[in-house]
């Protein structure tokens, strides 16, 4: 655990909340931006889902082998160290002579992606008891946000000055965040003596010993599978006529973050007292957002495709705070190694929702789509319910 009492600030809980955003921001650019790439390097809507899908796998690579870290060293001097990979990866990314580099390059961007996930448990010791959710849900309200409005961002700079010009702007915008962390984030003093090796065993042995963490870290990963199914095809998707959409146009849908951003804290205050019928709840907006996709998808009308995208936003955002709430009081001084677990499972499924979503909607379009994210959001209701029923 890290030696410091609670001393987190009201302006210092918005700094990193928007650090949080900006970091997590970096791995999400490019899926606005996919039906661009796939023009520069000439290859198919369902392979160009790759440079999504292995960004994720990257990112939950990173959580495996640096946010344990975060139980051993200072935080804020990891979050530094991988910003610098990252910053390195934005450039290679935006510099990519070809396809398989950038592959490689994303690989990298998501391994290096993970600042606000250390950043996560470290705002959460650095709160007291009673403000802990409503501290997570800020943090997450920013990751979140970060998140979706990388999308719109990514969308209209990307139709301006192209997808390289947006990954080179990614990379100056690392900067100002390795500035905002070096000179803010507080030093945290680890009292973990565990060697590296050992707190990457430690983590199997978390995962064993606690039954509520394997669980939430599974039903969270198939909604958050369900989330990347949408957004892994969804650019591909709205290129296509009826629609006809211009990157800008399609990434314009990450403004669909909005309401869960102002609800994210809300939520988080009630996860302690309500957290079952949170999750339930999380997971039914996912599915009345399939719903709509499957039956207007097709038709050419934009705003049930908002109203989905919303939906699918507040649903994931629900269900992730309902559990990571549950998961980080298991034992606070391990919050770093048990944030990982949660993590990498999570991500796990985003990055299988996000190769589904590319394969489904090129094969059976927008309907192909909703089938696949329902049968995500599907299966983990029948957990949720299986389990509540034990």
């Amino acid at each position: 655990m890290h030696a410091h009492s609670p001393t987190l600030t009201k302006g210092l809980t918005l700094l990193l909340a928007i650090c949080c955003g900006f970091s997590v921001a970096t791995i999400y650019y490019n899926q606005a931006m996919l039906p661009l790439i796939a023009n520069t390097f000439e290859v198919s809507t369902a392979h160009v889902g790759q440079i999504a899908m292995l960004t994720q796998i990257g990112y939950a690579c990173g959580l495996l082998l640096f946010v344990p870290l975060g139980d051993r060293i200072s935080r804020r001097t990891l979050i530094l160290a991988v910003l610098c990979i990252n910053f390195i990866s934005l450039l290679a990314s935006a510099t990519a002579p070809s396809y398989a580099w950038l592959l490689i390059a994303s690989l990298l961007l998501g391994l290096s992606g993970i600042s606000a996930q250390v950043i996560i448990p470290a705002a959460s010791d650095l709160s007291a008891p009673e403000q802990k959710g409503a501290v997570l849900g800020l943090m997450v309200s920013g990751l979140s946000a970060g998140g979706l409005l990388a999308r719109t961002v990514s969308g209209v700079v990307s139709g301006w000055l192209g997808w390289r010009g947006m990954f080179a702007m990614a990379a100056a915008l690392d900067v100002v965040l390795f500035l905002a962390i070096l000179t803010r984030m507080p030093v945290s003093i680890s009292t973990s003596k565990l060697a590296y090796g050992a707190l990457l065993k430690s983590l199997w042995g978390l995962a064993r010993q606690y039954p509520t963490l394997r669980q939430s870290a599974i039903k969270g990963a198939l909604v958050f599978g369900a989330l990347n199914v949408f957004w892994g095809s969804m650019a591909a998707l709205l290129a296509l006529p009826p629609y006809g959409f211009s990157s800008a146009q399609a990434g314009l849908l990450g403004l669909s973050a909005i309401v869960g951003i102002l609800c994210a804290s809300t939520i988080g205050q009630q996860t302690r007292s309500h957290g079952r019928l949170l999750e339930r709840v999380g997971i039914t907006t996912v599915l009345v957002a399939f719903i709509l996709i499957y039956t207007l998808g097709p038709q050419g009308w934009w705003w049930p495709i908002l109203i989905a995208a919303t939906f699918l936003d507040l649903g994931n955002r629900t269900n992730q705070l309902a559990n990571q709430t549950r998961v980080l009081a298991l034992e606070p001084s391990a919050t770093s190694r048990l944030n990982t677990v949660f993590m990498v499972v999570y991500f796990i499924g985003g990055a299988l929702g996000s190769a589904a979503g590319a394969f489904a909607s090129e094969l059976y379009g927008w309907q192909g789509q909703a089938l696949t994210g329902a049968a995500f959001a599907g299966l983990a209701l029948l957990l949720t319910v299986f389990r509540a029923s034990e």
